[in-house]
């Protein structure tokens, strides 16, 4: 068998097999990409519930925006699913790309979420009518949509980690030790 056959180069007709090699970027790519899957399958069912409750009628949700956040949310979701499944045959700049637009797309829904709805994490105790009158038949959502909004930011944060750590890769970025006496007398 040729040398080339063993080592995976193009043109051989052989599959290259790619070998896990344990390391500490390594596992905490896999760990990234555990936890974007975990909590993206999280957010899922969190958005997926608010909008098959209430449907797709404007006049079921105390306001547009909302309604539409979920809407944005629920295609980020989507399309996370999509990259935590498959970021395997991406390389490292395709990676770091769909991970800005996820980072985007999350931090923009759990900001509009912040933003239009009265419903804070520790207000969730709170009577109906400490809330504005548009929001009160929603006071027993609190706790939801608080936690709709708590996946989205922890998800932002993880995709501009992984945004992060792809271009680091890509550009070939490390960390180097600092030379004997350089911080030293």
């Amino acid at each position: 068998m040729p040398a080339s056959a063993h080592t995976g180069e193009k043109g051989t007709g052989e599959v290259s097999r790619r070998k896990f090699v344990p390391s500490l970027r390594s596992i905490l790519y896999a760990l990234a990409f555990f936890l974007a899957f975990a909590l993206t399958v999280t957010e899922l069912g969190l958005v997926s519930q608010q909008l098959h409750k209430y449907g797709n009628q404007y006049t079921n949700y105390a306001s547009m925006e909302y309604k539409n956040a979920l809407g944005l949310l629920l295609a980020a979701v989507i399309m996370s699913l999509l990259f935590t499944l498959f970021h395997f045959q991406l390389g490292p700049g395709q990676a770091a790309f769909i991970a800005f637009i996820l980072a985007v797309f999350f931090g923009t829904g759990a900001g509009v979420v912040f933003q239009t709805t009265p419903f804070k994490g520790t207000s969730c105790g709170r009577p109906a009518s400490a809330y504005p009158e548009k929001w009160q038949p929603y006071a027993h959502e609190c706790s939801k949509i608080v936690s709709i909004q708590a996946v989205a930011w922890t998800l932002w944060g993880l995709y501009i980690f992984i945004m992060i750590g792809s271009l680091m890769y890509k550009l070939g970025i490390r960390i180097k030790p600092t030379p004997g006496g350089f911080y030293s007398v």
